[in-house]
């Protein structure tokens, strides 16, 4: 075959192979589609620091703290599933009476406990204290805060607040503080970090309810055992988170109203009096003679057994007071001077 002849008959084949791939029809892709899905498991929180602190900056760890004082308790929370997923954050404070460190109690009580909670994201609800009905525990929202941004895996909570009048006074290594920083969130985990050993500070407060005591006109030599004697049914109130004194003085010179003269306290008890010119005093919680005490210009005790009170305490009503005179030297006249009550710590 001639060379021109294998040329032409090379075109005719490549010709009808590109004809024959036009004619092929044109194959296309298809597809289907199914769901994917997996669940997130929740993961637990964690308490990574709680203490208590003395100033807003938490930067001073309040090893003891002073009823109506304003402390800052801090907690800083972990969360893998983001802070948004917590619940609660919560902080209790709470009296340890042997310093055997139990678990947080789960109520308040004005001695005892306070419950501070937050739930998260919700200002609704806002800041809460639970103190067992006390109107002196106070949680101080202006003061409080938690993490503006709740995306995130880490972030403190702080609860401003000052412990009630009557939390019980305390003294570490017979008895205590705790306090503990907890957290739950939407499933349920949880987790909790205590603080221990911290002093509660004695705190007292007296209110003498009787504007006055008057024996009226009395015979120069009256003893403490005279008719005019005594003066009983003396109201006070005594308020104190823990064991108390109950005292009483008196100011050293009586002044006569009309006279100016003056009658001088004899601390001696002179029943009457021996000098001229002089008063004495016998002072006691309840109308018993034989056990008051002699009343100086400084303070004595007339109880040693008072203990722990309410935040609201019934008055004590039986004080008592009996006066003895000199049987000369005082001019007729109404002298004038103070009795001291005082509620001091024992």
């Amino acid at each position: 075959m001639s060379k021109l002849l294998k040329t032409k008959l090379s075109m005719i084949i490549a010709i009808a192979a590109a004809l024959s791939l036009l004619l092929t029809p044109a194959v296309y892709a298809a597809e289907g589609a199914t769901q994917g899905s997996f669940g997130a498991a929740s993961q637990p929180p964690t308490v990574t620091a709680f203490e208590i602190y003395t100033n807003a900056g938490c930067t001073i760890v309040a090893n003891s703290m002073t009823p109506l004082t304003t402390y800052y308790a801090k907690a800083t929370i972990s969360s893998p599933s983001k802070l948004k997923h917590l619940q609660t954050v919560r902080a209790t404070i709470y009296y340890d009476s042997d310093s055997s460190h139990p678990v947080a109690p789960g109520a308040g009580n004005p001695q005892t406990c306070a419950i501070l909670s937050r739930t998260v994201a919700d200002p609704v609800l806002d800041w809460t204290i639970n103190a067992g009905g006390s109107t002196t525990w106070a949680i101080v929202p202006a003061s409080c805060s938690e993490p503006a941004n709740l995306n995130v895996t880490l972030g403190d909570w702080i609860f401003a607040f000052t412990p009630g009048k009557v939390a019980h006074e305390a003294i570490p290594a017979t008895d205590c503080w705790d306090a503990q920083g907890y957290t739950i969130n939407k499933s349920s985990q949880s987790d909790d970090l205590y603080v221990y050993d911290k002093a509660m500070d004695w705190y007292g407060e007296i209110t003498v309810n009787t504007a006055g005591v008057d024996w009226g006109s009395v015979p120069l030599g009256l003893t403490f055992e005279g008719a005019e004697n005594p003066e009983t049914n003396i109201s006070v109130t005594y308020l104190a988170n823990g064991d108390y004194y109950e005292d009483v003085n008196s100011s050293e010179n009586w002044t006569g109203q009309t006279y100016a003269e003056i009658v001088a306290l004899d601390e001696l008890g002179g029943n009457p009096p021996s000098a001229d010119s002089e008063f004495a005093l016998k002072g006691n919680d309840t109308s018993d003679n034989t056990t008051a005490i002699i009343v100086k210009t400084t303070y004595d005790h007339i109880n040693s057994t008072g203990t722990i009170t309410s935040e609201t305490p019934s008055p004590v009503t039986t004080n008592t007071l009996w006066l003895s005179l000199s049987a000369a030297g005082i001019t007729p006249d109404t002298y004038d001077g103070e009795i001291h009550y005082q509620i001091a710590n024992r």
